[in-house]
């Protein structure tokens, strides 16, 4: 397989996740910390005290805080003309519900519902690069679009990204660039995490490990373990936001 590489216009190259309160924000640093070693970046008041989790000094997630924050990880597909992009996503029948907006001194971004009812963002980078790492431990390393139409979600995301989609085996969806995969399409199969969602997808060195560690911190396993090609899968609910988050064991999808 060629190198991979996450900063290909169309694909993710940052998620972020938004809660709402002050006290929300620190316990999910905390968790995440103990989870995956992760620092913390914290930005001021003026900018919400948007904070950026380095694992080894590498940017791989956004945490903010504001009304409405719910603590889903939403990703957001690189883009070289965002204006363009939120034209084509509108097209195709999402809904642009914030920006584009110029993020001072970082980018522009969107946020988008797409037509399943998923939200993702779109983001032309400015001195923010997105991701420092990724496809590694501690680091993003797939995304999962789960819905109840998967075959409408395939057909939005290969127009919007410009990018195609595969089926290696029946009912698996599998958007690609060449021969790197990124995402997969899915029905949704975790009553846990009802409607339609992208799911980010962090790596961890042994699902096994991650588990213990979930388990004392005080997040539920939900779905122990389930393989994957070239990997296996955990789906937990976390407890500050009760979240259900996927984590992949090391190796990814291939």
């Amino acid at each position: 397989m060629a190198k991979l590489d996450t900063h290909i216009i169309g694909i993710p190259d940052w998620v972020d996740v938004m809660v709402e309160t002050t006290e929300q924000r620190e316990a999910l640093m905390s968790f995440y910390s103990s989870l995956y070693g992760w620092t913390w970046e914290v930005g001021g008041e003026n900018m919400g005290y948007y904070s950026i989790a380095h694992s080894e000094g590498a940017p791989v997630m956004g945490l903010g805080q504001g009304p409405g924050g719910h603590g889903a990880m939403v990703p957001y597909f690189l883009t070289d003309d965002i204006s363009a992009s939120a034209e084509t996503a509108a097209e195709l029948g999402a809904t642009v519900f914030m920006g584009p907006m110029e993020v001072p001194g970082a980018g522009i971004m969107a946020l988008v519902t797409d037509p399943t009812g998923a939200v993702h963002g779109l983001w032309q980078e400015g001195e923010f690069k997105g991701f420092g790492v990724a496809y590694e431990a501690n680091a993003p390393g797939w995304y999962d679009h789960a819905s109840d139409d998967p075959a409408a979600a395939a057909a939005y995301y290969t127009t919007l990204t410009g990018h195609t989609v595969i089926e290696p085996s029946p009912g698996m969806r599998v958007l690609n660039v060449g021969e790197q995969w990124f995402a997969s399409v899915s029905e949704n199969q975790v009553p846990e995490r009802p409607g339609a969602q992208w799911n980010s997808i962090y790596v961890v060195e042994t699902l096994e490990a991650a588990r213990d560690k979930i388990r004392k911190l005080g997040g539920t396993i939900v779905l122990e373990e389930m393989p994957v090609p070239g990997s296996a899968i955990c789906v937990f609910i976390e407890p500050v936001m009760n979240t259900a988050v996927t984590i992949m064991g090391a190796g990814r999808p291939a």
